[in-house]
């Protein structure tokens, strides 16, 4: 299954505006919280630590999913740890439509951190930032079978009663921190390449 252009157009859209929403002048690498702090602040991924491991624990203290990966991805992407936060709240449960599940956006977010064009005439950035994408989405898909949230999860993800579905069959605890971790891997072995 290929991700439809409205969904990749919407996603790409979204992040945009989100990015622009942030400004200038927010600081790159530079974290409002040190990385010692509670689960419940924005945070970067501390020293030494296993991102995957970490991206888990995060999105289990309550972090959404997109917001976990993009954290703990966060010295790869280079943003300020606050920033990150707000940019990516709107992106769990497929952007609360559904759509592209909310680890996947988030990996696919570090990997434009990482790759994306930073001028209008750099073509060769677009093109590997495709090219990792496209890895990026087949892999997450050679192991889950989807990339939708709603697909993912059997429950309408657009929907307040589907999240509490979902919420109810225990899937936030099961289902998600496994495309959690698995996003992190994926896209931390495309940023090392």
């Amino acid at each position: 299954m290929s991700i439809d252009r409205r969904s990749f157009v919407t996603g790409a859209c979204c992040g945009a505006v989100a990015v622009a929403a942030a400004g200038a002048a927010l600081p790159l690498l530079s974290p409002s919280v040190s990385a010692g702090a509670d689960a419940h602040q924005p945070a970067v991924l501390p020293a030494g630590a296993d991102p995957a491991a970490y991206a888990r624990e995060r999105f289990l203290s309550h972090w959404n999913c997109t917001q976990a990966v993009l954290e703990s991805l966060s010295g790869h992407a280079g943003m300020d740890a606050e920033a990150l936060t707000r940019i990516t709240t709107p992106f769990a449960a497929g952007m609360w439509n559904g759509l592209t599940c909310g680890a996947v956006t988030g990996a696919m977010m570090a990997l434009g951190m990482r790759f994306g064009r930073a001028s209008d005439g750099d073509g060769k950035a677009t093109d590997v930032t495709k090219v990792k994408m496209r890895e990026l989405a087949a892999a997450m898909r050679a192991q889950f079978g989807n990339l939708d949230c709603s697909a993912l999860l059997g429950a309408d993800m657009a929907t307040d009663a589907g999240v509490s579905q979902a919420a109810g069959k225990g899937l936030f605890k099961s289902k998600c921190p496994l495309l959690v971790e698995a996003a992190v891997k994926e896209a931390a072995k495309l940023m090392s390449t």
